[in-house]
């Protein structure tokens, strides 16, 4: 099987597999404790994933994760001393959705990359702001303000 197919394959099953979890959680009625468990955690974790991953800048989150895991469609716009990043299709969400529409987006998502955005900013992250999501929207849309330094 050619490399790229495969790591298709294998995206499509962590989507699936995370999906399938997050509904279970739901069903459980404990999916808003491991929620905030796994935020917890996420700070912690941050600075490694950065590095791991080699992420260096604000659009590397959005851009690695998305080559990476090949869920969402990232774009990333800069302004002064911000940037919007807006993705208008996730397969995480659309298996979700169609497992039994729990929400996926926090935990598995939004969460680890504000913490990762905060890390790699050095910024706190009450200065990201999760405007939309695909759960309940037509986009999912992220705003994080750096300040005038970019």
């Amino acid at each position: 099987m050619e490399i790229e197919k495969r790591l298709a394959m294998l995206q499509n099953t962590y989507a699936a597999s995370v999906a399938e979890t997050v509904n279970t959680y739901e069903k459980l009625k404990v999916l808003k404790a491991i929620v905030e468990k796994r935020k917890e955690r996420q700070a912690q974790t941050a600075p490694y994933l950065n590095q791991q991953l080699g992420i260096e800048s604000v659009e590397d989150v959005f851009y690695k994760l998305s080559e990476i895991y090949g869920c969402a469609n990232w774009t990333v716009k800069k302004a002064e001393g911000s940037y919007v990043a807006t993705a208008t299709s996730c397969k995480l969400c659309a298996l979700s959705k169609k497992m039994g529409g729990a929400n996926p987006c926090n935990g598995w998502c939004l969460d680890p990359m504000i913490a990762m955005l905060s890390n790699v900013s050095k910024i706190d992250s009450k200065q990201i702001t999760v405007e939309s999501t695909l759960l309940d929207d037509d986009c999912c849309k992220v705003s994080i303000n750096v300040g005038t330094e970019l």
